[in-house]
């Protein structure tokens, strides 16, 4: 163990013993700081890092015991190991000093060869937990990222398997996102609506193809059966308990429910619409009609516009509408980034297509 790099802090108010514990530490290549009272030491621990504090219980005017309580409600402290010393080990203190958060206790006085032990016994005990801790957040980082690309993969397939559409559910993640985090969601939540957006038509996998794709106005029935991948992206999403996949649920079922209440699929009104839902019918109209799909031509700005104002309390939710358009510089930019990306991805498949052409023609 490379005892030079651990900051120990020595808490006694009798000089002589900080003296003797100090220099057993320092000889042992250990870093120490000295204080002498309670209040010093809580000070000393909100200025530096340290990795283990010895602490003596009996001390003037605060104990050992009552700082160790406050340093263990301190989010940014309570991992700090503390080994009290202490002359007094009957079981009423021992028990005190374990309840308060203590990890160990040295009875003085002591011999140096047990103190040492001690130390590096604890000091090894926190290197591992936080080790463990590090490698639990690594791995769970991992997952989440694989869940969040496993979200992006699925999305791109239910919107058609079409170079436009894939591009349709990462604008409407950014427009999510960014709406979201005017309404107020924090950065964390904003973040889980943008992936969970991603799926927002996953019911589109269990659609025909002749419908998804169809060259024009859909029929009567054609238009009931498309309306079916709400419920059925629902019933893919219910079976996962996980944050996102919760949220994706929610997203899949409600954003094409309504502010007044003539959506579908269940007709929900207002703010029984989840927030989700909310946003996410605002992101997906708006960029719906800023390209061309399929069955339509792209809308121009002025109309996509107009149209989205008119909507304020019919389709959208009002108070998220007049965000919108108080914001819409902020949607226009990532509108034109994303055109420009679709620009520079059409003359790079282009030149890769060529390529391709004259590498083949040489080889006839």
């Amino acid at each position: 163990m490379q005892k030079k790099n651990y900051n120990i802090l020595i808490v006694d108010d009798i000089e002589d013993n900080r003296r003797i514990v100090e220099g057993i530490l320092k000889i042992n290549g250990y870093k120490t700081v000295c204080v002498s009272d309670g209040m010093s030491a809580l000070r000393m621990v909100k200025k530096n890092s340290f990795d283990l504090i010895l602490l003596d219980i009996m001390m003037g005017e605060m104990s050992g015991l009552e700082v160790c309580r406050y340093l263990k409600v301190d989010p940014e402290n309570s991992n700090i190991p503390v080994i009290f010393l202490t002359a007094n080990s009957d079981r009423d203190t021992i028990t005190k000093a374990y309840k308060v958060g203590g990890s160990d206790y040295i009875k003085k006085p002591f011999y140096k060869e047990e103190l040492l032990a001690r130390v590096e016994t604890r000091l090894s005990l926190r290197d591992y937990e936080k080790n463990l801790e590090e490698t639990v957040a690594k791995r769970t980082q991992e997952i989440h990222e694989t869940q969040v690309q496993l979200m992006h993969i699925l999305g791109s397939v239910a919107e058609g398997h079409s170079e436009e559409t894939q591009y349709h559910v990462k604008r409407v993640a950014a427009f999510s996102y960014k709406l979201a985090v005017l309404y107020g969601l924090d950065e964390q939540e904003a973040n889980l609506l943008k992936d969970a957006s991603f799926l927002h038509d996953i019911g589109k996998i269990a659609i025909p193809d002749s419908i998804l794709h169809k060259n024009g106005v859909l029929t009567n029935s054609e238009y009931k059966k498309m309306k079916e991948h709400v419920t059925l992206g629902a019933d893919i999403l219910k079976k996962s308990h996980l944050p996102l996949f919760k949220a994706a649920k929610i997203v899949a079922e409600q954003h094409h429910e309504k502010w007044d209440g003539t959506g579908y699929p269940k007709g929900l009104k207002g703010e029984n619409i989840h927030i989700y839902g909310r946003i996410v019918a605002i992101a997906d109209v708006f960029d719906a009609l800023s390209f061309k799909r399929a069955y339509k031509d792209k809308w121009q700005k002025n109309e996509v516009l107009s149209y989205m104002k008119d909507m304020s309390g019919k389709h959208f939710d009002p108070k998220l509408i007049e965000l919108f358009f108080d914001n819409i510089d902020d949607f226009l930019k990532i509108y034109n980034l994303h055109v420009q990306k679709i620009e520079l991805d059409n003359k790079y498949n282009v030149r890769k297509r060529k390529s391709i052409m004259d590498w083949l023609l040489q080889r006839r």
